[in-house]
């Protein structure tokens, strides 16, 4: 049985009147569970269901998904969504592709996408943070700043023994030694430029383990900081191009998947309704295949992914409408990022 979705009070606040609205759209479209508007929105069902939860404002992206999948006015919605916002005190922040990191406690910055060797005393510190020349700021176990737990450990601090500090700053010059030995080494001319994707060894073990047919955004494939469009191709109706179909590809995962990208506002406009097909195929297994439905919105959609380091995939994407449909477009067959042949 579905639990019951908590008391708003439209009058409270704006957030609560936004979740009001939210609900009021979704009872609309029929009352579809979160489950199935999860499958098409490429979200949780809990980050939809919190979305009007009347709690917090949710994010852009979120809201925007929410509205898609109920076939609401996403215009409409956005231009709502940043009056609310502007009248809230610590809004969501906008989390489209790549999704921004949640915000840290004072004091902390965000750990770095691989592990990294050990650093000087002011480790995972911003430059020109005070705390940094100061000492380690504490924090309660919410984050905040705690003054009962500051003034018992900073007395603890001014008792470090001088033979301890000294070994410290030991440290911290031998290691400045090291990087600046670093910098003065010549630079590999092998190497390739920073954002060019690398061809991929045939059977590499990616960094992390994903299964074919999961969410891009929820496997962190995604947000990988290495991660390319590797191929692209012009989606056509009626012989004027609409967008493009791209290849993505994640080295940390070994993955690959399909995205939309809709022609800049002003091109030829897109009879609606119409819905957008995203798919990503094996190209010497065609069986292994993955297909993603939505409906099209006039933004950039993206599909499942499909493991891409042993045998090359491509992507395909098509607009249908009532009667019609484009023809399908498609990039070439890439393993990893290395191309293998094209696909007529």
């Amino acid at each position: 049985m579905a639990r019951t979705e908590r008391p708003l009070d439209p009058d409270a606040d704006p957030v609560q009147a936004f979740a009001a609205d939210l609900r009021s759209l979704r009872e609309r479209a029929g009352r579809p569970t979160y489950q199935a508007m999860a499958r098409r929105a490429h979200r949780s069902s809990s980050s939809l269901s919190e979305a009007a939860g009347g709690r917090k404002l949710p994010t852009l992206d979120t809201t925007l998904a929410y509205v898609r999948t109920l076939g609401g006015d996403e215009t409409a919605w956005a231009r709502r969504w940043h009056e609310v916002a502007a009248r809230t005190p610590d809004p969501a922040p906008d989390d489209l592709e790549p999704r921004a990191a949640e915000p840290l406690p004072a004091g902390e910055s965000p750990p770095p996408a691989v592990p990294s060797p050990v650093e000087p005393a002011t480790v995972g510190r911003p430059a020109g943070d005070a705390g940094a020349a100061t000492g380690v700021r504490e924090t309660s176990p919410t984050g905040q700043p705690s003054g009962a737990v500051r003034a018992g450990r900073s007395d603890r601090r001014l008792l470090l023994p001088a033979a301890g500090a000294g070994l410290l700053m030991v440290l911290v010059v031998g290691l400045a030694s090291i990087g600046w030995r670093s910098a003065d080494r010549p630079q590999d001319s092998s190497a390739p430029p920073a954002g060019v994707a690398t061809p991929t060894p045939v059977g590499s073990v990616p960094a992390v383990r994903v299964h074919d047919g999961a969410d891009p955004k929820d496997a962190g494939c995604a947000a990988d900081p290495a991660v390319a469009t590797v191929d692209s191709a012009a989606v056509l109706i009626d012989e004027r191009v609409i967008g493009l179909v791209e290849l993505r590809y994640s080295p940390v995962c070994g993955a690959s998947w399909p995205r939309f990208m809709p022609a800049p506002a002003g091109t030829p406009t897109v009879p609606r309704p119409a819905r957008v097909v995203l798919a990503v195929t094996d190209g010497d297994t065609p069986a292994r295949s993955h297909d993603f439905t939505i409906d099209y919105a006039g933004i950039s959609a993206y599909g499942n992914l499909l493991t891409s380091t042993r045998s090359c995939v491509w992507a395909q994407v098509l607009i249908t409408g009532a009667g019609w449909s484009s023809p399908p477009a498609r990039t070439g067959c890439y393993r990893g990022a290395t191309q293998v042949r094209p696909i007529p």
